[in-house]
């Protein structure tokens, strides 16, 4: 009987490793120092991303700085690493103004799940953005597991996971809306690596990692 708990012990903790897909997030501890995605849309070249990733390990926070193809910074996003997932606690939005100068503009998070280590239920993050003259709009992304899948990504094949998220932005007062899916792969040891985009009017959009830079050679391309 002596022997019963420690080995119950031992399946419960083995049964709930195997249900985490932690180790196909980002490494994060390989971005202390920050390195570079290129996410490559080869069918339409000016929607290539770029984006930054840094670690910070004091305070659990990565941060992503995303960049249009042209280097323009579109977003900076940063969340925390918990022992659940990730959880938004910035998130930004660079849009151009009159003058064609980029301005930042605040979207307050509201529900902050961005990333969950289990893959049991699905989970939310949501932010609220105000504009001039008063105009709101809402904008959130709904995601779940879907299973693994066998993909190409810098000339090997790996086997990632897979995971559906639904995007919406709702603009409040207003019938405007703009909603779209996109399919996410995820690999061990590397992170996001591909992302299946499918909106409403039926255009299909794929952007795939094609480089992982580091920042040195980062900053001499800019």
């Amino acid at each position: 009987m002596r022997y019963i708990k420690p080995i119950s012990i031992i399946i419960i903790v083995l049964i709930f490793s195997g249900c985490s897909i932690k180790q196909y997030y980002f490494p994060i501890s390989e971005l202390t120092d920050g390195k570079v995605y290129k996410y490559e849309c080869k069918n339409e070249p000016n929607r290539t991303q770029y984006w930054k990733l840094t670690y910070n390990p004091e305070n659990k926070v990565l941060t992503t700085e995303a960049y249009k193809s042209d280097f323009r910074q579109y977003e900076l996003f940063r969340e925390k690493v918990t022992d659940k997932g990730t959880e938004v606690i910035e998130f930004i939005s660079y849009l151009k103004n009159g003058k064609g100068l980029s301005v930042p503009v605040s979207n307050i998070p509201k529900e902050i799940d961005v990333f969950r280590w289990k893959k049991s239920e699905p989970y939310k993050y949501s932010a609220e953005t105000l504009y001039a003259q008063n105009q709101k709009t809402i904008f959130s992304k709904e995601r779940e597991y879907v299973g693994k899948s066998k993909i190409t990504i810098l000339g090997k094949e790996y086997e990632a996971i897979k995971l559906k998220g639904n995007y919406k932005t709702v603009v409040v007062n207003s019938t405007d809306k703009f909603e779209y899916t996109q399919f996410s792969y995820y690999i061990k040891g590397i992170g996001l690596a591909k992302m299946e985009k499918e909106y409403s009017d039926g255009k299909k959009e794929t952007l795939e990692l094609t480089e992982i830079m580091k920042i040195e050679k980062w900053n001499k391309r800019q």
